[in-house]
């Protein structure tokens, strides 16, 4: 696993007091792309790089992730304004993406001279998800005309990197039409609650041990004592004793791929039950037969993989164009939809079993 050490008012904005905000930067139907800003530690990242121009400069310069599903044009042509914007800043940024995406990227950066650049003023650590579930890596720079060769890491899809701030991003491949296109779930820290009958019943008063005490919690280290108000206690015994972890908040990140069984047991595997969910949906129920032909979803279909998922808070994204003006009409449908389907069980598994085979017919 990698660890690594307000923006502009959108089309729409999703605000919490919570670890994250999240904005759409086009809309229902424009280039596929969101915006999420860690509040914790005030960087940001990006779900795909379709046209960023309503992103400012600002918000730009606090992006340290890019997670790109394929390579389609309308989810890939903002890279060049990201390296646009950075070139001057000398900050290595981080790209993930599917199969051959290294090659992408590298072909991307050697498409422009540089002959009036420091050596290392361009670093890009370029990871891509392979079918097998591998994953490998590249640092591309400018140095060695972006020549470094791709290996393989021992990082897994399910986990692909941890973020300052202590969130996790795993990935899911997803069959495209035949192409790669992965989906991503971003998920926060868990949240700790100190029991504070407890302290009162072991006698400790609250200090900067009790900070200490989380850290450890948080970060794995559960071995050995810690002094707790001026007494000696084993780590793991007094953690358990006095903190409680809730599930932190979580975003899926859905585009770009069929209704069927492989995908959606994919997703089940990779992400397990999220919070908050963005899903492309792409069509309308009544254009199913287009929604096939084009590997896309539909209103029903994004709403019964959010289902799936456990998702409370569901948002679409991605129209088709040729709703033209009306967009709004295929986002209402898709949020009807998830309010009237079950959670998720046998009644929701019965419901996914009926949208797969009208897929089919």
């Amino acid at each position: 696993m990698i660890v690594f050490p307000l923006f502009a008012i959108g089309v729409l904005s999703f605000m919490s007091d919570k670890p994250f905000d999240f904005r759409l930067i086009n809309g229902l139907q424009g280039d596929p792309a969101v915006f999420v800003l860690l509040k914790r530690m005030g960087e940001a990242l990006l779900f795909d790089l379709g046209v960023i121009e309503n992103l400012g400069h600002r918000d730009m310069l606090r992006v340290r992730h890019v997670f790109v599903s394929h390579a389609h044009m309308d989810h890939f042509v903002g890279f060049d304004r990201l390296l646009r914007v950075n070139v001057p800043h000398r900050r290595q940024l981080t790209l993930f993406g599917p199969e051959d995406f290294i090659e992408r990227v590298r072909c991307k950066l050697n498409s422009y001279t540089w002959n009036l650049i420091d050596p290392d003023q361009i670093r890009f650590h370029v990871y891509e998800v392979r079918g097998d579930g591998s994953v490998w890596t590249a640092s591309l720079t400018n140095t060695d005309k972006f020549s470094a060769p791709a290996t393989r890491t021992d990082l897994k899809h399910h986990h692909l990197v941890t973020l300052r701030d202590g969130s996790q991003v795993a990935a899911a491949l997803m069959d495209h039409k035949g192409i790669p296109s992965v989906s991503y779930k971003l998920e926060a820290p868990a949240i700790l609650k100190v029991r504070t009958e407890k302290l009162k019943a072991l006698q400790l008063k609250a200090g900067p041990w009790l900070g200490d005490l989380q850290y450890r919690v948080r970060t794995g280290q559960a071995e050995g004592t810690i002094e707790a108000d001026g007494r000696m206690f084993p780590i793991d015994e007094l953690a358990a004793e006095i903190i409680t972890q809730q599930r932190g908040r979580s975003l899926v990140y859905l585009t770009d791929l069929s209704f069927s069984a492989r995908n959606l047991e994919a997703l089940r595997k990779a992400f397990g039950q999220a919070s908050d969910g963005i899903s492309e949906s792409s069509f309308a129920d009544e254009d199913r037969s287009r929604a096939v032909d084009k590997a896309h979803l539909t209103s029903r279909q994004s709403a019964l993989i959010a289902r799936s998922l456990g998702i409370q808070h569901f948002h679409v994204f991605h129209v088709s164009g040729i709703y033209g003006q009306g967009p709004q009409q295929v986002a209402e449908e898709a949020r009807n939809f998830f309010h009237s389907l079950p959670g998720p069980g046998p009644e929701l598994d019965q419901e996914i079993q009926i949208e797969l085979s009208r897929v089919l017919s």
